[in-house]
């Protein structure tokens, strides 16, 4: 439950950093999506239910802060989640940050896609200002070099969970 609790305040800290100061050092097409790598990490994680949980929660923290339609990117993130959870079942998803990396710019892939093609299905288009698909390029290569930090620190999450019994006894 700590667990649960500790990436969920991460998810917060991450939702506030990308909107709050993202949205003023760098320009539109340079924001990278560190909510993504979150979704990429819960997916790969293990427990389904608690993780379906939070990937829901970023959904509407990022709704939240970004003042995107409701529902939108909550669905794109769920999508997402359990997209990544359906290939874990035919595939080895590895422990290495190259494919994690790769993982993350197939998930971003995909996002563009549900971005450019919900809100024409949804109705939405004309309160809804797309971003251009050159915009795509530069958003992967900074989402994918955010990728390292950031497992690496959902990574000291987890053995901080690990040892939390240890520290528990007197």
């Amino acid at each position: 439950m700590l667990r649960f609790f500790i990436l969920f305040f991460s998810a917060y800290l991450l939702a506030l950093f990308q909107s709050a100061v993202t949205g003023e050092l760098l320009p539109n097409y340079l924001k990278p999506d560190l909510m993504l790598v979150m979704i990429t990490y819960l997916g790969i994680s293990p427990p389904l239910i608690k993780a379906a949980v939070l990937a829901f929660l970023c959904g509407l923290l990022y709704e939240t802060f970004s003042g995107s339609p409701f529902g939108l990117f909550l669905f794109i993130y769920l999508s997402i989640f359990f997209l990544i959870r359906l290939l874990a079942k035919f595939l080895i998803l590895g422990e290495t940050i190259t494919f994690r990396m790769i993982l993350v710019a197939l998930a971003m892939t995909f996002q563009a896609f549900l971005i450019t093609s919900l809100p024409p299905l949804l109705g939405i288009l004309e309160r809804l200002s797309l971003p251009k698909l050159s915009w795509i390029l530069p958003q992967v290569v900074l989402t994918c070099a955010a990728c390292w930090p950031l497992f690496y620190l959902f990574k000291k999450l987890e053995t901080f969970r690990q040892a939390e019994p240890h520290l528990l006894e007197p």
